[in-house]
């Protein structure tokens, strides 16, 4: 017969947090920070949608100029404003769709329960979070130093906010197998 003993770790959360985590819910700390990070997320989108407006003005003027002197012929330009306007639409959308993934997170206040095995090598790269994938799923981590916790294979129980898919906080479960077989 064999047995198998667990340890847990904790990384990026206190005592308090994974004892609320545990339950399904987030903790006053965790929403406290959630807020914050979707006050900060809120400002940058609107410095960068004013950024998006200023540079797509200058393009589209120098586009409109490099037409007139003819030195861009008009199908090129419209694909080119094409490509600029629809990238800028994109990213303003993602980010906002973002932020409002957090909000109704806040607004639920649960958290979802996952265990696997974690790795960090994913191909997506975010402006506003990091990805870590466990095991078949990809998820939203925002420090840089959580992501950097994760060991590759190493088994987690993970607390994640179910909408955005962020995690908040994780455990690190040590197997060790000990035992005879009869």
């Amino acid at each position: 017969m064999a047995q198998t003993t667990s340890s847990k770790r904790r990384l990026s959360a206190t005592e308090n947090d994974l004892k609320n985590n545990r339950l399904g819910l987030m903790s006053e700390g965790q929403v406290r920070q959630l807020e914050h990070d979707i006050d900060v997320y809120q400002a940058r989108i609107q410095q960068i949608i004013q950024r998006a407006i200023i540079v797509g003005g200058v393009i589209t003027i120098l586009i409109v100029v490099l037409v007139l002197l003819r030195i861009l012929r008009i199908p090129i330009a419209i694909v080119l404003e094409t490509l600029i306007v629809g990238g800028m639409i994109y990213l303003t959308v993602d980010f906002n769709r973002f932020i409002q993934q957090l909000i109704m997170d806040r607004e639920a206040g649960a958290v979802r329960i996952i265990k696997g095995r974690a790795s960090r090598y994913t191909m997506r790269s975010h402006p506003l979070y990091q990805t870590l994938r466990v095991e078949v799923q990809n998820y939203k981590v925002q420090e840089l130093s959580l992501l950097r916790q994760f060991e590759n294979g190493e088994l987690y129980q993970v607390y994640i906010l179910p909408q955005s898919r962020l995690i908040i906080s994780a455990e690190k479960i040590n197997e060790s197998s000990t035992g005879a077989l009869l």
